[in-house]
């Protein structure tokens, strides 16, 4: 049955169902948490008298809400604020194990076993809840580590999957899901939660869990690690694979970290993956925060103009690579211009994006049109910064992933830390224009050390260890010659000076 689909085809859908859980389980307790923690005040309270004045909301008077309380828990501001960002630190910590487990035992076992106890320990949520706020961010804390295997297995498995020739349009595709995810999770979270379903807010949990040890299943019987290893694959089709992506040798026992650590290209990628990443983090954690504090928007209207960007960029992203992936069908192009150019393309859009939004001021529908324009090309980071591992290293893929992962998590902490710094006295559009300026500043910089010192070729220590070791010790000495060469220039440079002058004075 179904046995007509292209095998690769089916791994996308289920990557992508993969991304879109794994982001849907970080990120419901976004909405969630509102209905959960006590929350009383009264309508004169929740004015706000910014700049902007009160958006939608203020025909409401204080005989309409005299008083409204939600929620069951009394939780200070700044536990919440721990349990909110508790799953980014387990993310932090759980990439890189992600990677490098999903090379040595697979992406399939790596990621079925870590969403599943991501799914039951979102299960166990509200029982936490009622127990211990502590148990509970342990929680959040063990879920962001379940869920952060997820997109380094992902593109080790695209490297041995997906041909170069549909590699732009279907890592897209797979990738997607970080946009849809976080859209699915936003709209589905705000309506189990007015609802009286399963309790209403615990609901939200307990259908996150519930999708995600479906999601297991389905993985367990219809993906595979590569396509050597499925048994109804068409001899067609696994040829197509196998000429058609990244040579892979034998596998890497041990990491050449020195190499990895002491390589020029690896490091531009990381200053390129860094920009990208603070782009997407500004969406994840402050957009809705600006549109609720800066233009007083209410919630309903500030969680759909929220997620829409993330909607489009993914539609965007997936429209894109199927254009990419066709003009690369007509003729050659380097891939390395498609990986750049695609960060050239997101880094102008989202400073256009960040400008348009200072001088749009209180104008929602402007801002509104700036902060899409900002996001638009958010998910060309999938096939820019995102596949070059693939291109550089192959074999471990996973692994260096895990570490460029790792390293952008840095946004989802500063960023939050330095708006909350900057605005701590003042909510105005003064105060965060620091922080577009700097956004704007950081994109740039880390934007043009990409594209000059980036590049998609392989590199020696992402095939073989072996060659890793000689290709440190040719940069060695390679080292050696240059310093030694430049000291003998500049010797001679002076030496050339000092004679100069010496007949300028005697003559």
């Amino acid at each position: 049955m179904l046995d007509f689909i292209p095998k690769r085809y089916v791994f996308s859908i289920v990557g992508l169902a993969a991304t879109t859980l794994s982001v849907a389980l970080q990120t419901n307790l976004s909405i969630a948490i509102v209905y959960m923690v006590k929350n009383t005040k009264d309508d004169a309270a929740t004015e706000s008298f910014s700049e902007c004045g009160l958006q939608h909301e203020v025909a409401f008077n204080k005989t309409e809400i005299p008083q409204v309380t939600t929620g069951e828990f009394d939780w200070t501001p700044d536990m919440q604020g721990i349990a909110l960002g508790a799953q980014y630190l387990g993310l932090a910590v759980g990439y890189i194990p992600g990677g490098r487990l999903s090379e040595v035992y697979g992406g399939k076992v790596t990621m079925i076993s870590t969403l599943l106890m991501a799914s039951v320990l979102t299960a166990l949520l509200p029982l936490m809840a009622h127990w211990s706020i502590y148990a509970f961010i342990v929680c959040r804390f063990l879920i962001g580590m379940g869920t952060s295997p997820v997109f380094p297995a992902l593109v080790y498995m695209i490297s041995l999957w997906i041909p170069e020739s549909e590699q732009i349009f279907i890592s897209s595709f797979i990738l997607a899901g970080y946009g849809t995810g976080a859209f699915v999770s936003y709209v589905t979270a705000g309506a189990l939660c007015a609802s009286d379903f399963m309790g209403g807010w615990p609901s939200v949990f307990y259908l996150g869990a519930f999708s995600g040890l479906i999601w297991c299943v389905w993985c367990f019987f219809t993906a595979y690690d590569s396509p050597s290893l499925h048994p109804l694959i068409k001899s067609e089709e696994l040829t197509l694979i196998t000429k058609n992506t990244s040579p892979q040798v034998e596998q890497i026992t041990s990491i050449p970290w020195k190499a990895i650590a002491t390589s020029v290209p690896f490091w531009a990628l990381a200053a390129g993956f860094l920009g990208q990443c603070w782009i997407l983090s500004f969406f994840v954690t402050s957009v809705a925060l600006y549109m609720g504090t800066i233009l007083n928007l209410g919630s309903v209207q500030n969680g759909l103009l929220s997620c829409l960007p993330n909607l489009l960029r993914a539609i965007c992203a997936c429209i894109v690579g199927i254009l990419i992936d066709y003009i690369r069908s007509k003729r050659e192009i380097p891939i390395v211009y498609i990986r750049k150019g695609a960060t050239l393309a997101n880094s102008l859009a989202a400073c256009v994006g960040f400008v348009g939004i200072l001088f749009a001021g209180c104008n929602v529908t402007f801002s509104t049109i700036a902060f899409i324009t900002a996001g638009i090309f958010s998910d060309f980071y999938i096939f820019g910064v995102s596949l070059v591992p693939i291109d550089m290293a192959p074999n471990i893929a996973g692994t260096l992933s895990g570490i460029l992962c790792f390293l952008s998590s840095v946004p989802y902490f500063l960023l939050p830390g330095m708006i909350g710094y900057l605005t701590k006295d003042e909510q105005s559009i003064a105060q965060w224009s620091y922080v577009y300026y700097f956004t704007i500043g950081l994109v740039i910089v880390t934007t043009i050390i990409y594209l000059l010192f980036g590049t998609s070729e392989i590199q020696q220590w992402g095939t073989d260890p072996e060659e890793s070791k000689q290709t440190i010790q040719d940069t060695d000495e390679k080292s050696k010659e240059f310093v030694k060469t430049e000291i003998s220039v500049i010797s001679d440079e002076l030496v050339r000076g000092i004679r100069y002058t010496q007949q300028r004075r005697f003559s």
